[in-house]
């Protein structure tokens, strides 16, 4: 009950670009992705979306079909075999009956016996019949049916193939019936290769919607919310700061009202920033979004905030302009994220708390590696790779040629041993030579950002540096 009251409590309006931008692809028929970086509430928006369907209805025309919103919890599965995940597929629908029996009770009775019948069998194929049975009825009430599927990114890449072709399957199956939404922390470029999943890597990643900093109706509202919870009403002034130094971002806007209502003596507004940044909570938060970017995005936002500190007027246009030029398709992503935007005086990063941390941060990393085909030069960012091996540079220009594609030994041996491949190369050697190049490419090469192992298969490259969150 009390869970309920706290859906109820969101208003109607809220996140209402996504839930138009949501609401469009379930009209046009589509499946589609939100990611959100750690703390964006991205999950906070699918829960209210499964909890509260009939705000989705206003951005609907009047005369589409019947909607449910299943939530398909994915948070501790016990395990990730077949018979599982069709049996909480339907179990999540039992516990939605509510919703259901708001559009037709008979359908809400059905879907519950269905499950009752296979909640307690192991058996795959009873399972998946009792599940395409449930569709069916849907399909026959012509009733259509959102898999709010969250969080995806751990299940993604634990599950097997044989389970994610299976997801795609009754996808085909029930196309006028059934589509998918993916809540997701990373792009799925960085959860599973493309080769993996198929024809659902286009299911997932055809359509995406980036959760961020939210408008200033709904930034007061998660404000009002902590002020409900503490019991406190902080003055319209001290509101207005919050929101200024948050920049819209959830986590931020309720860690900062947090911090704002365990002060005893509220200090000067104008020390706030300081106080901000040095407050471990706030910090946390921050350090839980820089692990969501990629190494050169960090690298981007780092030069960003650099050039936007200059003094000089002139020399701040003219920076910002070369920014612009160099790391073009980078800030295009971090506007994408909203955590860059655009101003009448050029582009600045979403937050000065945000910002703030950017200027102090250590060990930033060092950027895209690329290779230079007029110098015949290897470059992590702007740094030239001089210390590379001529093993390191074969497997390192293949790995350039065949970025997120997933390498196995063979096909590396065949890259970089040329002269040994029929004769054979052992694992242990592969194993060696790519512990080399990381000593060289690598930030650290313990925890590589990269070069990245999958297990059991092989080795993807990411040349911009995967996201480490």
């Amino acid at each position: 009950m009390r869970l309920k009251r706290d859906w109820e409590s969101y208003p109607a309006t809220y996140r209402a670009g996504e839930m138009q931008t949501i609401a469009n692809w379930i009209q046009a028929g589509e499946s589609g992705s939100l990611v959100g970086l750690p703390g964006a509430g991205k999950s906070n928006l699918l829960g209210f979306l499964s909890h509260r369907p009939e705000a989705l209805r206003q951005y609907l025309p009047t005369d589409f079909p019947k909607l449910a919103l299943i939530h398909v919890d994915l948070n501790n599965l016990p395990t990730i075999d077949l018979s599982t995940f069709f049996r909480v597929i339907l179990r999540a629908m039992n516990e939605a009956r509510a919703q259901l029996a708001d559009l037709d009770a008979s359908v809400a009775s059905e879907v519950e016996l269905l499950y009752r019948k296979v909640e307690d069998k192991t058996d795959p194929f009873l399972a998946q019949s009792a599940l395409r049975d449930a569709l069916l009825l849907f399909r026959e009430q012509a009733i259509r049916v959102v898999l709010v599927l969250d969080p995806f990114d751990q299940f993604c890449k634990a599950a097997s193939t044989q389970v994610l072709d299976n997801l795609r399957g009754l996808r085909d199956g029930f196309k006028t019936t059934l589509s998918y939404l993916f809540g997701l922390r990373q792009e799925i470029a960085y959860l599973r290769s493309p080769e993996e999943l198929g024809e659902l890597y286009e299911i997932i990643d055809t359509h995406v919607c980036w959760v961020g900093a939210m408008d200033r109706d709904d930034a007061r509202w998660v404000i009002s919310q902590v002020e409900a919870s503490t019991r406190r009403t902080f003055e319209q002034v001290h509101v207005d700061q919050i929101m200024a130094l948050a920049g819209g971002f959830p986590a931020l806007l309720r860690v900062t009202s947090l911090w704002l209502f365990r002060q005893k003596t509220i200090p000067m507004m104008d020390t706030w920033l300081e106080r901000l940044l040095a407050t471990k909570s706030i910090v946390n938060r921050l350090f839980d979004l820089r692990q969501g970017l990629t190494g050169e995005e960090e690298l981007a936002l780092s030069e960003l905030q650099k050039v936007i500190a200059l003094s000089s007027p002139k020399m701040r246009r003219e920076s910002l302009r070369q920014i612009g030029e160099k790391y073009q398709s980078t800030l295009t992503r971090l506007e994408d994220k909203t955590l860059c935007r655009r101003t009448e005086t050029g582009l600045e990063l979403f937050s000065p708390i945000f910002a703030g941390y950017v200027a102090q941060m250590k060990g930033v990393s060092r950027g895209k590696i690329r290779y230079e085909s007029a110098t015949d030069h290897f470059f992590r960012g702007e740094t030239d790779l001089t210390e590379l091996s001529e093993k390191d540079r074969r497997l390192l220009r293949h790995f350039l040629d065949n970025p997120y594609a997933v390498q196995s030994l063979d096909d590396l041996i065949e890259a970089a041993w040329p002269e040994d491949y029929s004769s054979g190369v052992s694992n242990e050697a592969v194993q060696q030579a790519i512990r080399h190049l990381r000593q060289q490419i690598e930030p650290n090469p313990a925890k590589p950002c990269y070069l990245m192992t999958e297990r059991g298969a092989g080795y993807r490259f990411f040349p911009e540096g995967a996201p480490r969150g």
